[in-house]
Formats: C-alpha cells, sequence, structure tokens
C-alpha cells in the first residue's frame, strides 16, 4: 500500500457540532439542504466531503414570490418582494407595501436546525 492509499477521505464527519444543536433544542425539526456538487448524476447516493449545521428558520409555505428559492432568510425574502413588485406609488407607499407583504408571511417563518452539504 503506498502513502497515498493510506489517506484518510475526509468523508466521516463529527457529530459534536450537530448534536449539540440537537441536544440545545430537540424541538425543531431538521432541514437540509444539499450544494449543487452533492451528486454528479453517476450515482443514486453520494456521500459528502463538506457538512455544516446551524439553527435558522424556514419559510414553510407555498409561497408565490420565486418558487425556486427556498427562503431561510427574511432579508432575502425582502429583497425578492421587492425586486418582483411591479408596485407603482411613493416611496412611502412602496414602504407600508412591502412591510404588509412581509407581515403576510410573518406566521409562517418556522426555527429549525439546517443541515449543508455539499462537496
Amino acid at each position: 500500500m503506498n502513502e497515498y492509499e493510506k489517506k484518510r477521505t475526509g468523508l466521516l464527519h463529527a457529530t459534536d457540532e450537530l448534536r449539540q444543536l440537537i441536544l440545545e433544542n430537540p424541538e425543531l425539526p431538521l432541514l437540509v439542504f444539499a450544494g449543487e456538487d452533492c451528486n454528479s448524476g453517476d450515482y443514486s447516493y453520494m456521500s459528502c466531503s463538506s457538512v455544516t449545521a446551524s439553527i435558522g428558520e424556514f419559510l414553510d409555505f407555498p409561497q408565490t414570490v420565486n418558487d425556486e428559492i427556498c427562503f431561510t432568510d427574511r432579508d432575502e425574502l425582502e429583497e425578492e418582494i421587492e425586486n418582483r413588485s411591479d408596485f407603482t406609488g411613493t416611496d412611502e407607499e412602496f414602504t407600508a407595501y412591502i412591510k404588509a407583504e412581509m407581515e403576510l408571511y410573518a406566521p409562517y417563518w418556522k426555527p429549525c436546525i439546517i443541515v449543508y452539504v455539499d462537496n
């Protein structure tokens, strides 16, 4: 066996971070995001060399602002609403409109543990 064959794969990850998040927040659901490099398409499943976890929140609602985004950031949602709006009016009216739109989504933000995996 040569030296290259003796190197670790880097696919096993310590569970300390995720375990601690779950122990401290047992009531929170788990949300997993897989990056675009997670699967080359050659196999049904692929292991991931990059894994991180954090407490966050998820907009758990079938929103129509941008159906290609799973929102985990309120500022990102607000920016998307602003960019896609065809609202006409004064700056003050626009600000009030955006605030009202954001309030519609407020009850649907759910805290969760978010796990990101990628290669």
